[in-house]
């Protein structure tokens, strides 16, 4: 469970207003998952992609 903690010693502050964001639909959270997957298979991909052309070259 989330905690907030204002500072509310300055009395002459404007209130504050706390927006909420709404939660993500399915579609979203499938969309972000894929999206964060396919960034991982890049990453882990280049190095080894760039290890090949290296010995490609080299040999």
């Amino acid at each position: 469970m989330a905690v907030r903690a204002f500072d509310i010693s300055d009395a002459s502050s404007a209130p504050l207003a706390v927006y909420e964001r709404a939660p993500r639909t399915r579609r979203d959270a499938r969309r972000l998952r894929q999206r964060h997957a396919v960034a991982g298979i890049v990453a882990v991909s280049i190095p080894f992609v760039v290890a090949l052309i290296v010995l490609g070259v080299g040999h």
